[in-house]
C-alpha cells in the first residue's frame, strides 16, 4: 500500500514521520507533495521518502491524505480529480470541509480524520468519520494507519467541532491555562522558569494518574473537606465553567465562518461553470 501526503506542512510532515516511526508504513511506501519546495526537500532528506507534485502523489498512491486548510482543498481536488479513481481512498484532515463536499465529483471513497499534535509522541486521539462508500477494508486501513500514531476514535461528523476542541486543539488550550498558572505564581515571587518546570512535571504525573483514575476520582483523592485544595476547587467551580462556555461559543462561531466560506467557494465555482456553459450556448 502506498500512502500519499498532499500538503507536507506541519501536520503533513508529522504524519509522514510518525507513520514511519509507528510502523504503519515503510519509507518507500510514502510519497509527499508541498507547495514550498524547500520544506519538501528537507522532509525528503530527513526521512528518505519519495516526493512529487500533487497529481503525481495522488496517481501513485492507494491512500491519499489531504493535509490542507479548508479553503485550499477544493482547488487541489480540481487538480487531482482525474486520478481520483474508485480504487483510491481519500482522507482529509481539515475540520471544516465536510465529507459530502469531499466526495463531490470523485469516485474515490472518502474519510475524515482529525489528528492531534500529541501524535508527535504516538499518543492522543485521532477523530475518524467515514463516507458512505467506504468499505470495511478502508476502515481497517484508516484505523491501522492512525492507530499506529494515536488512539483513533469513531465519531459523528456533526460532532467534530466540539470534539476537536478537546482532542486536536486541547493541548494548546491546556498549555494556555498552565501559562496563566505560571504567570500567577510568578507574580507571587516564584521564578517563571521554575514554575513552568514544576507544572510540566506535575502535568506528566497527572496524565499517568488519569490513565488509572477518572477525573472525579482524582479530584476527590487530592481534596479533603476543609483543606487547601478544596478552597482552590471552589474558585475553579465558580469561575472556569464560564470560560469554557465562552471558548466553545467562540470556536463555534469560527467554524461557522469557515464552513460558510467553503460553501460560498463551492457556489462560486458552480456559478462560474454555469456562466461558461451559457456563453458556449
Amino acid at each position: 500500500m502506498h500512502v500519499g501526503i498532499i500538503g507536507a506542512g506541519r501536520m503533513g510532515s508529522m504524519l509522514v514521520r510518525k507513520f514511519i516511526e509507528g510502523g504503519a508504513v515503510r519509507t518507500d511506501e510514502i510519497i509527499a507533495s508541498n507547495r514550498t519546495p524547500e520544506k519538501l526537500r528537507s522532509l525528503k532528506d530527513l526521512t528518505g521518502i519519495k516526493v512529487g507534485d500533487n497529481k503525481e502523489v495522488a496517481s501513485r498512491s492507494e491512500v491519499v491524505v489531504l493535509c490542507l486548510r479548508p479553503l485550499d482543498i477544493r482547488g487541489v481536488l480540481e487538480e487531482i480529480r482525474g486520478v481520483l479513481t474508485g480504487e483510491k481512498l481519500l482522507i482529509s484532515t481539515a475540520v471544516d470541509f465536510p465529507l459530502e463536499d469531499l466526495a463531490t465529483g470523485t469516485s474515490a471513497r472518502v474519510a475524515r480524520v482529525i489528528p492531534s499534535i500529541t501524535s508527535e509522541y504516538l499518543k492522543g486521539i485521532s477523530l475518524v468519520a467515514f463516507g458512505p462508500r467506504t468499505t470495511e477494508a478502508d476502515m481497517d486501513t484508516v484505523m491501522s494507519l492512525f492507530g499506529a500514531i494515536s488512539s483513533p476514535a469513531l465519531a459523528d461528523e456533526e460532532d467534530f467541532e466540539v470534539l476537536a476542541d478537546i482532542t486536536s486543539y486541547g493541548p494548546g488550550y491546556i498549555a494556555a491555562l498552565m501559562r496563566e498558572f505560571v504567570r500567577a505564581a510568578a507574580s507571587r515571587g516564584v521564578p517563571g522558569e521554575n514554575a513552568e518546570w514544576l507544572i510540566g512535571e506535575t502535568l506528566a504525573g497527572t496524565s499517568d494518574l488519569l490513565s488509572e483514575e477518572g477525573l472525579e476520582e482524582l479530584i476527590s483523592s487530592t481534596a479533603t473537606n476543609g483543606g487547601i485544595t478544596e478552597e482552590g476547587l471552589k474558585v475553579i467551580r465558580e469561575m472556569i465553567p464560564a470560560v469554557f462556555d465562552s471558548l466553545f461559543d467562540a470556536t463555534k462561531a469560527k467554524h461557522l465562518r469557515l464552513r460558510t466560506m467553503v460553501k460560498n467557494q463551492a457556489l462560486g465555482k458552480e456559478g462560474s461553470r454555469k456562466e461558461i456553459v451559457s456563453r458556449k450556448r
